[in-house]
């Protein structure tokens, strides 16, 4: 089991929130490997991850078809029945995706955070974020899905808004707006690929909205396996890279070279940026809890970072 180790918070931009570093990610909840999903593995996962002392969880309604929710739901009851506070937890939760096609208006927002927070358990979600939008027009007309996250947080429902998607030019629109008080960006701050800084981060920062970076493991490219024998099995399931492959496998034969583990480089990577308030892993197991908890804790030697600075430019 994973020890409870005593994790760096950092402020969730201006929600008043604190967050820690790692974040427990919903995307994968007791997942089997065959596209399956174990309730009772998803839910030990959740536990272990409050366990180790993560207090940021953050999932969808449009993950695992909504049972995502639901194994967190089943997992905090566990929690508060142990003698754990709600208020020490910070739960994020996405609206938009739970159906086919996406829906932002102001109708379904309501009735998809209500969905939301009876399957989880609780009347209150720290973050609610607007979720994977192709286009933001639905999302800031009037009456779309701004304007109920809007008046959930005045009935005090919920607490801070934010967007969850790709594009930084969403983030960006979003920023602007000054109503929108969280980015989560996803792919693109890792050791491929940092184009997150000046597209979403830089921006973020300076309007004091809270960032958090997600999916750092590029399709498993950046997880600690060799990248060049990934390849076939990656096109077979259409998950190949954004990032180069020839840059992976570099970054992985210098990790080899000097003993490191290209996976835990990585993630110790992008914790290290302190304009990221928290960096979501998707845990499948308790197993996945407690690799990559061992992994942020494992020591790196200052030479090594010095070394990745100059041989990659980072």
């Amino acid at each position: 089991m994973s020890e409870h180790r005593t994790w760096e918070r950092r402020e969730l931009g201006r929600t008043g929130l604190e967050v820690t570093v790692m974040g427990l990610g919903g995307a994968w909840l007791g997942h089997r490997g065959d596209g399956t999903f174990d309730e009772a593995t998803g839910v030990e996962t959740v536990l272990r991850g409050l366990e180790s002392g993560m207090n940021f969880i953050d999932t969808s309604g449009a993950y695992i078809g909504g049972r995502s929710e639901q194994f967190i739901g089943i997992a905090l009851e566990e929690w508060f029945a142990r003698g754990n506070r709600r208020e020490d937890l910070v739960i994020c939760t996405k609206t938009g995706t739970r159906v086919r096609p996406h829906d932002y208006s102001y109708d379904f927002t309501m009735k998809s955070i209500e969905t939301s927070m009876k399957a989880i358990g609780v009347d209150f979600l720290d973050t609610v974020l607007v979720h994977d939008p192709e286009s933001l027009d639905p999302v800031l007309e009037p009456h779309g899905a701004r304007d109920a996250l809007k008046q959930l947080k005045a009935d005090g429902v919920i607490g801070a808004i934010g967007l969850g998607c790709r594009s930084h030019e969403h983030h960006r629109r979003c920023i602007e707006t000054g109503d929108f008080e969280v980015s989560l960006t996803f792919k693109d701050f890792n050791l491929l690929d940092r184009s997150a800084m000046q597209g979403v981060i830089e921006l973020a920062v300076e309007a004091n909205v809270g960032v958090v970076n997600a999916s750092i493991m590029v399709n498993g490219f950046l997880g600690g396996t060799e990248p060049a024998s990934m390849v076939d099995r990656a096109k077979y399931h259409g998950r190949l890279p954004d990032g180069p492959i020839a840059q992976a496998q570099r970054l992985w034969e210098w990790s080899r070279d000097r003993e490191v583990d290209l996976g835990t480089l990585n993630l110790q990577y992008c914790m290290r940026e302190k304009r990221i308030a928290s960096t979501v892993l998707g845990f499948s197991g308790p197993h996945r809890v407690d690799q990559n908890v061992d992994a942020f804790f494992a020591h790196i030697d200052d030479e090594v970072w010095s070394a990745l600075e100059t041989e990659f430019g980072l």
